[in-house]
């Protein structure tokens, strides 16, 4: 709320914006480990872990950082172990959005 100057409406536009946006970029994120694509997988890893970061899911964020940085070590096979969790972070991130009356 104080990156958004306590405007709950514009809170409200933000959250909801990710919470339809997400599952597309894991479907992508999945899409490019399932490819073997280091770079497309680096660079979705990079935008869900600024996406999640603007509306405050830390733990999803924490996530995709590490899958970034697994990327960067040539380590795939860490980033193909880490896709459930990534799923699970984002599903736990909505429960409680939606729970709180956010969205």
């Amino acid at each position: 709320m104080r990156r958004l100057m306590e405007d709950r409406e514009l809170a409200v536009a933000v959250l909801k914006g990710f919470i339809e946006d997400a599952p597309s970029q894991l479907g992508h994120l999945h899409s490019r480990l399932d490819e073997s694509d280091a770079p497309g997988t680096r660079l979705q890893a990079h935008t869900l872990k600024g996406s999640a970061a603007t509306v405050g899911a830390e733990a999803l964020h924490a996530v995709a950082l590490e899958m970034e940085t697994a990327v960067t070590e040539s380590r795939m096979d860490h980033c193909r172990n880490l896709l459930p969790h990534l799923n699970d972070e984002f599903e736990r991130f909505k429960t409680t959005v939606e729970r709180d009356g956010w969205v």
